[in-house]
């Protein structure tokens, strides 16, 4: 057997070192890595919009799960946040389910982008560009035609702004270490 393999499950893998890889299999590998970045980013991120939102949500005089309600009516496609005691509390999961696939979704998508980011600076505008970009269309263009709850007068819009641009910067830490390999990489 090669020394660059090992057995997993009796099938050899393979653990060449990315720079030995075939392009092909770089990519693979990269995108991989880009796409765990991603989630784990989104997830992070996510959880610490979400927290801001609860907290956004207690000092405008309103439960702190408001925000998982609001985004339960994702899930329902209906226009306000249900208001049934019996079903608040399975809406407060729904919400929060829905809040944190998107949040892995929007990790991954920023992941994708970051090849194009060659250092840090870059990949700091695109994250701050990026979840200006993320209130823009899923508040103003889908909150206007599809999510009307979402641009209800009762949600401060100054706030869901700077929310989701702060949601963009805290995925950037998350791949400061790939834009430093790509930028090493390219210069070979």
């Amino acid at each position: 057997m090669d020394t660059s393999q090992r057995r997993v499950d009796g099938n050899a893998v393979d653990q060449r070192p990315v720079e030995l890889a075939s392009p092909q299999e770089a990519l693979v590998f990269r995108l991989g890595d880009w796409v765990a970045r991603g989630a784990v980013a989104g997830l992070a991120a996510g959880l610490a919009f979400l927290l801001a939102e609860m907290g956004w949500a207690t000092r405008a005089g309103l439960p702190g799960v408001a925000p998982m309600l609001d985004m339960s009516t994702i899930f329902h496609g209906t226009d306000a946040p249900t208001m049934d005691p019996a079903l608040i509390p399975g809406d407060v999961v729904i919400g929060l389910i829905t809040h944190l696939n998107l949040s892995l979704a929007f990790g991954i998508a920023f992941a994708l982008l970051t090849p194009f980011f060659r250092n840090w600076l870059v990949l700091l505008g695109a994250g701050l560009a990026y979840g200006i970009v993320l209130y823009v269309v899923n508040i103003q263009i889908l909150g206007r035609f599809v999510f009307e709850w979402f641009t209800s007068p009762m949600i401060d819009q100054s706030f869901q702004l700077f929310i989701h641009a702060v949601f963009g910067l805290l995925l950037v830490p998350f791949f400061l270490g790939t834009v430093t390999r790509l930028r090493a990489s390219a210069a070979q």
